[in-house]
C-alpha cells in the first residue's frame, strides 16, 4: 500500500489502482511561497527563483525550500502535458522508492512536491549536482574518439548499473522508462564506487567502482503487470494500451541509441563492440545499415518498442548482467547467496 501524501497528493492504494491518480488532489502553492495541502495544512516554504528551461519538453527551475528551519536548493518542473503530470511525479516518486528499497536510491532523483501554481500542475525534485548527461560523461575521457579498452570498460560499467536498477524496476513495479537515451542518463562526478544490490535472499550484483549513473526524466515511463500499464507518462505520444513493462526494452533502446553514434564506434576495440552487436542480436549486414544511417533512430526506435509483440530476451536486464558478469567478471559479478 502506497500513501503519496507524502509528497502532498491526496491517494492511498496499490499499484492496481494507480489509475485513479490523475483525479487525485494535490498541494497548492500560494503566491506568499506557502505549500499546503488540499486540507489547507501547509507542507513547507517554496520560493521558485531562475527558469532554466522553458521549451516543448516543459518547463523547469530552480526553487528555495524550506521545512522545519532548512531550506534547501530544488528544482521544479512543470510537465508541458499536464495531463499526465501527475502520473509523470509519482512514477519517479514510486521508482524511487523501489531502487531506495534495495539499496539503489541514488540512482533516481527523489521527488517533494506534487502542486498546483497558476493552474497547472508542477513537481519538486532533488538536484542532481556535478552530473553531466552520458554524452558529455564519455566524451570527457582522454582516450574517446579512439580505440582503447578504457572506454568500453566505462560504457560497460555504467550500463550495468542502469540494467540492475530496471531489473529492481522491473520486478517491483513492473516498470519501463521507454525514453532511455544518453540523454536522460546523467553520471555524477563526486561518486565514484562499487555499486552492489542484494537481490532477497537470491542472489549479490556487484559493479566495480565507477561514477554513478542516474536515470532522469519520466515523461514517458510506464508501470504495469506486463498487458494494460497501471499508469503511465507517455505525453499524448506513445499509444495508451502499450503493455508495461516489455522484455528487454530499456537496455534495447539505450544500445541502439549508443550504437547508432559513430563517435561510440570509434571509441571501442572490437571485443566491446562484438559484445554489444551480440547483446542486440544484429547480423554484421544490419549493424551496417545502422552505422549508414543519415538520421537520428528515435522515430524509429519508439515506433519499435511499442509495437505489441516487441521484446528482447537476451536484453532482460537480468540476462544481459549474466552475461556481462560472463564476459567481463572484473567488471560485473553475480554470486548466489
Amino acid at each position: 500500500m502506497y500513501d503519496a501524501i507524502e509528497i502532498g497528493l491526496n491517494w492511498k492504494g496499490s499499484l492496481e489502482n494507480l489509475s485513479s491518480v490523475v483525479l487525485a488532489k494535490c498541494s497548492h502553492l500560494a503566491a506568499d511561497g506557502k505549500l499546503k495541502t488540499h486540507t489547507g495544512k501547509e507542507r513547507c516554504e517554496l520560493l521558485v527563483e531562475n527558469i532554466i528551461a522553458d521549451n516543448t519538453l516543459g518547463k523547469l527551475a530552480w526553487a528555495k525550500r524550506s521545512f522545519l528551519g532548512k531550506t534547501d536548493d530544488v528544482l521544479v518542473k512543470r510537465p508541458t502535458s499536464q495531463a499526465h503530470a501527475k502520473q509523470e511525479a509519482v512514477i519517479q516518486w514510486l521508482v524511487n522508492k523501489s531502487l531506495s528499497k534495495n539499496g539503489l536510491g541514488d540512482h533516481c532523483p527523489k521527488i517533494f512536491d506534487v502542486f498546483s501554481l497558476s493552474s497547472n500542475i508542477w513537481f519538486s525534485i532533488e538536484p542532481v549536482y556535478s552530473a553531466p548527461i552520458l554524452d558529455t560523461y564519455l566524451k570527457s575521457i582522454p582516450t574517446w574518439s579512439s580505440p582503447s579498452n578504457e572506454n568500453g570498460v566505462v560504457l560497460i560499467k555504467i550500463l550495468a548499473q542502469i540494467a540492475m536498477c530496471c531489473f529492481v524496476l522491473e520486478k517491483t513495479i513492473g516498470f519501463n522508462h521507454r525514453d532511455l537515451k544518453p540523454d536522460n542518463i546523467l553520471v555524477k562526478l563526486d561518486t565514484f564506487k562499487t555499486h552492489t544490490l542484494i537481490w532477497k535472499d537470491e542472489f549479490e550484483i556487484s559493479v566495480a567502482h565507477s561514477h554513478a549513473a542516474i536515470m532522469v526524466d519520466y515523461g514517458f515511463s510506464c508501470l504495469g503487470p506486463g498487458k494494460t500499464p497501471w499508469i503511465q507518462s507517455g505525453d499524448g505520444v506513445l499509444p495508451p494500451l502499450d503493455p508495461c513493462p516489455k522484455v528487454g526494452r530499456d537496455i534495447f533502446m539505450i544500445l541502439v541509441f549508443l550504437l547508432w553514434r559513430k563517435d561510440v564506434r570509434d571509441s571501442l576495440i572490437e571485443k566491446h563492440m562484438d559484445f554489444f552487436k551480440d547483446s542486440l542480436r544484429l547480423t554484421r549486414e544490419r549493424l551496417t545499415q545502422m552505422m549508414n544511417m543519415n538520421r537520428n533512430p528515435s522515430d524509429s526506435v519508439y515506433m519499435l518498442i511499442t509495437e505489441r509483440g516487441f521484446q528482447c530476451p537476451a536484453l532482460d536486464p537480468f540476462v544481459w548482467l549474466t552475461s556481462c558478469a560472463s564476459k567481463f567478471p572484473e567488471l560485473v559479478s553475480i554470486k548466489s547467496k
